[in-house]
């Protein structure tokens, strides 16, 4: 589980890809179609945390007009 916290959001989404493709298969059984399922979840959830934290730090516009990254305090 540890690499799974190293993945881009983009490489969990392609993970989830492979998961659904290989549920949507016909030929497995439901064992390995409930651990691909637990699989899923988990990834979703690391995905969603990722997206959650890129959420919260904004783009501010400085006097200045540069940016600044606010981050919302937690």
């Amino acid at each position: 589980m540890e690499e799974n916290n190293t993945k881009t959001i983009e490489e969990s989404f392609e993970a989830l890809e492979e998961i659904i493709t290989k549920l949507e298969s016909s030929d497995i059984s439901l064992d390995e179609s409930f651990s691909l399922y637990k699989n899923g979840m988990e990834e979703l959830k690391l995905a969603n945390e990722k997206i959650e934290k890129t959420r919260k730090a904004v783009m501010a516009i400085s006097k200045d007009g540069g940016l600044e990254v606010f981050e919302e305090e937690e």
